[in-house]
């Protein structure tokens, strides 16, 4: 094993006046780079066409793909799945991933890079579930450097992107996504309409990726914080010198990183000790982000690897870390970073790499950045391609080099769909049901007594599926700030004792297993069903699909059991949302119980002053995760917004319910912030 033998310093502290500030120029800084909306560009500018963006939300690792050289969602508000990890839980391992290519002109080195708007989109993203040929998901979209109307100052080098994106929604490959990334020279505008006309070669051509982490970012947490910007470490797959900084890691992988996994294809990041704070639960190192009871909350790595290139001589050359207080404001700083040798940058004073307290380097905001090329001469026409993965790798009770491993195994397995190019029939994965159903069981007066889980039996295929392995399901319930952790219910293996499971008096083509542990009514729960297939070369292997449900009682004929649930409203019910978001947009729930199907519920002021008008069925969670939140006939949802759009202020109210099939009825309620 070789050791790093080069710890440069490029930045030079003036230690009281970043001291004092540093916290502020961090959010302004990034601040100035924010997320830009669909109609920011003008329809007519060639073939120049609106920001646009899709989600893969499958498998494990959810994110967002962009059509202007970014991946993830930088955004400070309201922030999108972001390489979430595991997917639905709002934690975001990435900050921004960024494409940028350089090459000389004329003698002179240029750099496009998307912090400076100088990718304009060409294409929208389009989304594949259903005619995929290479994976579960795909995306496909294009961008070009060759006019950027919002960036000041371009140089366009005359390049066009195709970007594709590979997601799977198993378990095997549901901790990556590979990207595509198709580079070619097309050549530059002279007459300003947005079209390249005029043919010109590139020199010294080079393909950067960088990585801009934050690990990590749970909803409540923000953008900004000693959570989640300020304590980063990057390293990278080189030698695996970065193991000699950090004390124990190299006992502890003993016999994993051997000379075969010693290459510069990988770089990562993770949540490292930032030793000006300490954790939430009292202890010193705050590493992974330990919660009050000890449990690491960010103990993953994300990492970005390349997987195969074209022409194959185009490989990483060189690795660097930088933080954000010397992001490259210029070409030539872009370009140092893409041509120097492997260079990690402290935080440190007067550039000391390690920290003397904890022994380990600096924490700081950084950004991974791996470099391919030079390749010697792009010509007009011609392309160059690059592969990657990007994925999380997790151990949630170590961290550390434990899932550092983890994510090691997990680029293996990116590794090996590239080399068989993605054939399907390599590795074929029994699907999820087609049909998956939640929903209440009732007894004799309506009231629910335990929820019913169906699904078909289309996993089933033995001719197309012959390693089909059987099923689990598992159960999570929504708690006062997130969900508890998944509590498997039942599994069922084929040729066991058990199987098959239990078939559905109702229908006999359909399975049905009934939960009735801790079942309340207004509670949020959430069934995780997996399909398993025992795979000869890699094991069980499992298909998931999921769905929620807020369990209620059946339908009314009358109003007589009518109730407001609570009452009084309190805002800090076990029940509510305190951290809204894209995926998770409800904050406040009050619940109209008992309902006939055909109720509508008018709310008034003391004054008599319309509020809102809310109907049996609505539900005010809408959606969560990409996964629907159904709404029970029987209850409806009032999310505290009045028709006006604001929140209802604390207060006394009445409501009138109507309903053709049972008549009229008056109430109050109360609520208090």
């Amino acid at each position: 094993m070789k050791t790093l033998k080069i710890f440069r310093h490029i930045f030079v502290f003036t230690i009281a006046f970043l001291f004092m500030f540093s916290t502020l120029f961090s959010a302004d800084l990034k601040k100035n780079r924010k997320s830009l909306s669909r109609a920011t560009l003008i329809a007519g500018d060639g073939p120049i066409v609106d920001y646009d963006w899709q989600w893969h939300k499958i498998g494990r690792l959810w994110t967002r793909v962009t059509n202007f050289g970014k991946a993830g969602d930088d955004a400070y508000q309201n922030r999108s799945p972001s390489c979430d990890y595991p997917g639905g839980s709002g934690n975001s391992y990435l900050y921004r991933g960024s494409v940028w290519v350089g090459a000389r002109v004329d003698g002179k080195f240029h750099v496009t890079m998307p912090e400076d708007n100088e990718w304009a989109p060409i294409d929208y993203v389009h989304i594949d579930s259903v005619t995929a040929a290479r994976a579960d998901q795909e995306t496909y979209t294009k961008y070009y450097d060759v006019k950027a109307p919002l960036a000041e100052g371009h140089f366009p080098l005359g390049v066009e992107v195709t970007e594709r994106t590979y997601a799977w929604g198993d378990a095997l490959r549901g901790d990556f996504i590979i990207y595509e990334f198709t580079i070619k020279n097309v050549g530059i505008d002279t007459d300003n309409d947005g079209v390249p006309d005029t043919p010109r070669d590139l020199e010294q051509f080079y393909f950067t990726y960088r990585l801009d982490a934050d690990v990590s970012k749970k909803p409540e947490w923000p953008t900004e914080s000693v959570f989640t910007n300020q304590d980063d470490h990057a390293g990278v797959n080189s030698s695996w010198g970065i193991l000699d900084l950090f004390p124990g890691w190299r006992e502890a992988s003993a016999g994993f990183f051997t000379d075969d996994l010693a290459d510069s294809t990988l770089m990562f990041m993770w949540d490292g000790d930032n030793p000006t704070v300490p954790a939430d639960n009292g202890e010193e190192d705050d590493t992974g982000n330990p919660a009050v009871d000890g449990k690491l909350q960010s103990p993953g790595f994300i990492g970005f690897k390349i997987l195969k290139t074209y022409p194959p001589s185009f490989k990483p050359t060189s690795f660097h870390t930088n933080h954000i207080y010397n992001d490259p404001t210029t070409d030539k700083e872009a370009y140092e970073r893409m041509m120097k040798p492997q260079t990690f940058e402290s935080d440190g004073p007067s550039g000391v790499l390690v920290h003397p307290k904890t022994g380990k380097p600096f924490p700081n905001d950084y950004r991974a950045i791996i470099s391919l090329g030079p390749l010697e001469k792009l010509a007009y026409g011609d392309s160059v391609v690059i592969t990657a993965a990007m994925g999380v790798g997790s151990d949630p009770d170590s961290g550390g080099v434990y899932s550092l491993m983890k994510l090691v195994k997990i680029m293996q397995i990116a590794q090996y769909m590239v080399d068989i190019d993605y054939d399907k029939d390599r590795i074929r994965v029994a699907p999820a049901p087609s049909d998956f159903i939640i929903k209440e069981r009732y007894d004799e007066f309506g009231r629910t007594t335990g929820i019913r889980i169906l699904w078909d039996k289309a996993s089933e295929d033995s001719i197309n599926y012959p390693e089909f392995y059987g099923y689990r399901i598992f159960k999570r319930i929504k708690g006062v700030s997130e969900f508890e952790e998944w509590t498997q219910i039942a599994e069922y293996i084929v040729n066991d004792k058990n199987w098959p499971p239990p078939t559905s008096d109702e229908n006999p083509d359909y399975y049905e297993v009934v939960d009735s542990d801790r079942i309340i009514n207004g509670f949020e729960y959430e069934y995780r069903f997996q399909t398993l297939t025992n795979n000869l070369a890699f094991g069980i292997i499992t298909k998931e699909t999921s769905s929620k449900i807020v369990p209620a009682n059946n339908v009314a004929n009358d109003l007589s059991r009518v109730k407001v649930v609570p009452n009084p409203y309190i805002g800090s019910a076990i029940w509510n949302n305190p951290q809204p978001s894209e995926d998770f947009p409800w904050e406040h729930r009050l619940q109209f119980i008992n309902l006939p199907a055909d109720a509508t519920i008018k709310i008034f002021t003391l004054d008599l002053d319309f509020v809102a008008e809310i109907k049996a069925g609505q539900t005010a969670q809408k959606i969560e995760g990409d996964v629907a939140v159904s709404g029970a006939k029987s209850v409806a949802e009032w999310d505290l917004v009045t028709r006006n759009f604001q929140e209802a202020a604390p207060g006394i109210y009445i409501y009138v319910i109507e309903s053709p099939s049972a008549g009229k009825k008056t109430g109050k309620f109360v609520i208090i912030r």
